[in-house]
C-alpha cells in the first residue's frame, strides 16, 4: 500500500503536482509518521519554491527521525533560499558528513552574514574533492580579493584556468587583482582576455577603462566607456568614470555632452549631478575670463 501511494504521487508530479501534494497528504493519514512520504511532500514544497511549507514538513521528518541528514541539509537550503543564513549555518553545521554541495553552500552562507575568513576556510576544503563546476574556484577567488588575498586570489583562479581552460569571469578577476597590486600591464592583458570572452557588466568597463588611462591608452578607454554607454545607458557608472577621464584631460566640452545625456538616462545620480554642477561651473568661469 505504502509503494502504491509513493508511485502514484511520482505518476502525478509532472503532470499535476498538486494532486501529486493530494495523494501524499492522504497517504499520510495512513502513515502519519511515514518518513518516505514526509521527505517526498517537503521534495515537492521545496522544488516549488514553497520554502516555509518545506521547511515545516522537514521539521516533521526530525520529529520522526532527529539524525535524518538529508532532512537536515534541506533544511539549511530552505532557510537559505528566504535569507535566514544564520539559521542555515546552524543546520549545516549538524550535520557529520561532508560534500562539495554543503560546503560551497556553507561557505556561501558565511559569506552572507560579513563573514568572508570563514567562508574561505569553509571552502578551501572542497578542492580535496573531485570538483566538476567553475564556481567555487571563482567563489573562492572572490572571497580572497574581498579580504585584499590578492596574490591568493590569483593563484586559484591560475588553478582554474589549468583546469576549464581561459574563461571571461577567470580573466576579469585576475585583472581585478593584478589591478590591485599596481601590476597594471598583467591587468591590461587579463582585461583585453575578458573583452574577448564577452565580459560586458558596467564594472567591466569602469575597470577596463581606468586601467587603460593609467597605461596611456586613453583613446581605448574612452571608446570602452562610450561602448559601455550604449550597451549600459542606464547605468551611472560608465558615465560618471568618462566624464571624470575627459575633466582630468581637459576636455570639458566632452565631459559636458556626457553628462547631458546621463541627465536623461540616469536622472537620480547625485554622483552625476554634482559633476555636472562641476562642469557647467568650469565652463561658466572659462567663458567670463575669456571676456
Amino acid at each position: 500500500m505504502l509503494n502504491n501511494i509513493i508511485w502514484q504521487a511520482k505518476m502525478q508530479l509532472n503532470k499535476n503536482w498538486l494532486e501529486s501534494k493530494r495523494i501524499l497528504l492522504q497517504g499520510l493519514k495512513e502513515f502519519p509518521q511515514n518518513v518516505e512520504i514526509l521527505l517526498f511532500m517537503a521534495e515537492i514544497y521545496f522544488s516549488k519554491k514553497l520554502f516555509r511549507k518545506a521547511i515545516g514538513v522537514y521539521h516533521q521528518v526530525l520529529k520522526v527521525e532527529p539524525g535524518n541528514e538529508t532532512a537536515i541539509f534541506q533544511l539549511a537550503n530552505s532557510f537559505m533560499a528566504i535569507n535566514e543564513y544564520k539559521l542555515a549555518i546552524d543546520y549545516y553545521n549538524m550535520l557529520s558528513t561532508s560534500f562539495p554541495e554543503l560546503l560551497y553552500n556553507k561557505a556561501f552562507a558565511y559569506s552572507k552574514i560579513g563573514r568572508n575568513n570563514k567562508s574561505i576556510e569553509v571552502l578551501k576544503p572542497i578542492f580535496n574533492y573531485k570538483v566538476s563546476s567553475l564556481l567555487p574556484y571563482i567563489f573562492l577567488a572572490e572571497l580572497l580579493f574581498l579580504e585584499g588575498k590578492h596574490e591568493d586570489s590569483i593563484k586559484t583562479l591560475d588553478k582554474a584556468e589549468q583546469k576549464f581552460g581561459k574563461h571571461g569571469n577567470i580573466s576579469y578577476l585576475k585583472g581585478l587583482a593584478y589591478f590591485n597590486l599596481n601590476i597594471i600591464l598583467k591587468a591590461y592583458v587579463e582585461f583585453v582576455a575578458a573583452e574577448k570572452l564577452t565580459i560586458n557588466s558596467a564594472n567591466f568597463y569602469k575597470n577596463f577603462a581606468i586601467t587603460c588611462d593609467r597605461i596611456g591608452k586613453t583613446d581605448k578607454a574612452i571608446a570602452l566607456l562610450m561602448d559601455g554607454i550604449k550597451k549600459k545607458p542606464f547605468d551611472p557608472i560608465v558615465y560618471i568614470e568618462l566624464i571624470r577621464i575627459y575633466i582630468e584631460h581637459d576636455r570639458y566640452g566632452e565631459a559636458f555632452s556626457v553628462a547631458e545625456l546621463s541627465k536623461k538616462n540616469v536622472p537620480y545620480s547625485v554622483t552625476l549631478s554634482m559633476l555636472y554642477d562641476k562642469i557647467v561651473l568650469y565652463l561658466n568661469d572659462k567663458k567670463s575670463r575669456e571676456e
